[in-house]
């Protein structure tokens, strides 16, 4: 696609991603190609932040003047220390993904959440009757907890790697909605046991991810027919889990589409205007199919 009305100059304002890793991030495509279609002077980049750069790349950042930014893994709750205030989407979770710069003062945001439930609710109208397990236990499954909760659903379990963390997200949502979720260990036996009565299926850890593409949560033995398959990750564009899951029937939703949604947030909270989505939608899906980009 070309626009011929843009270009970088001496005008042009700074919006970015940071995280580590961070090279595997669609986010600059994605929102580039976006600006362009839209005749706007930003330019977006990616910025490998460590953890104990953090809190220095945010005082740059606001010497800079930067329009806003995207935070991911591992800052999305450790950022919230370097914030001026948050939004009641980013004090639900606990987490943030999105910098608004508002005359100096950074205020954070969590677009997952409507990146996450949009596609959810192109599915099904009836979210709050479901019974869904949560694979995770990170920013993004506090975002898919909270997406869920705002909708009505009360029936969540979190499966998770460590206890202790899953405990820690549970209390934080019970404190912000007084909604008690249930949580186990992500581990065969209790996976087997938990999901064969599940209405949805929402995958938020890494499994699956590449270069990992022959890895799924969940054995193909235990996914059926009526349930609604989501995993977050994007890349490969359909996943070991989706596959399978297609495989059986099952209704399933890529990562990719929670991207290009919470990217469409985004982006409307930076400019002020609706985000192309369509074009956005097929950045992302040109360049996972050519191999482009990988995770």
């Amino acid at each position: 696609m070309q626009y011929l009305n843009w270009k970088i100059n001496s005008s042009t304002r700074l919006i970015c991603v940071i995280g580590s890793p961070i090279e595997h991030s669609l986010s600059p495509i994605m929102q580039n190609e976006a600006f362009k279609s839209k005749g706007l002077n930003y330019v977006y980049l990616a910025f490998n932040i460590k953890p104990n750069g953090l809190k220095a790349a945010i005082e740059g950042f606001k010497v800079m003047n930067v329009k806003g930014f995207n935070v991911t893994i591992p800052h999305k709750v450790s950022i919230i220390t370097y914030l001026d205030s948050l939004d009641e989407t980013a004090l639900d979770t606990g987490a943030v993904n999105t910098v608004v710069n508002d005359n100096g003062r950074f205020i954070g945001y969590n677009t997952d959440v409507k990146g996450f439930i949009e596609p959810l609710k192109r599915r099904i109208s009836n979210i709050q009757t479901m019974k869904v397990i949560i694979l995770g236990s990170g920013g993004a499954a506090r975002a898919c907890v909270s997406a869920l909760i705002r909708e009505g659903c009360k029936n969540i379990t979190i499966l998770a790697r460590t206890i202790s963390k899953a405990e820690d997200l549970v209390t934080y949502i019970y404190k912000r909605t007084n909604i008690k979720c249930s949580i186990d260990l992500l581990i065969d036996e209790k996976i087997s046991k938990v999901i064969k009565n599940a209405d949805i299926i929402v995958n938020a850890t890494p499994i699956g991810m590449y270069p990992n593409i022959n890895e799924s949560p969940i054995p193909l033995n235990l996914i059926k027919p009526n349930m609604i398959v989501y995993d977050i990750v994007y890349n490969p564009l359909k996943t070991k889990l989706i596959k399978d899951a297609e495989a059986v029937n099952a209704i399933t939703i890529p990562g990719y589409e929670m991207l290009v949604e919470q990217g469409a947030a985004s982006f409307r909270l930076w400019t002020g205007i609706e985000p192309p989505k369509d074009i956005m939608e097929r950045v992302v899906i040109r360049e996972l199919k050519g191999g482009e980009i990988e995770r």
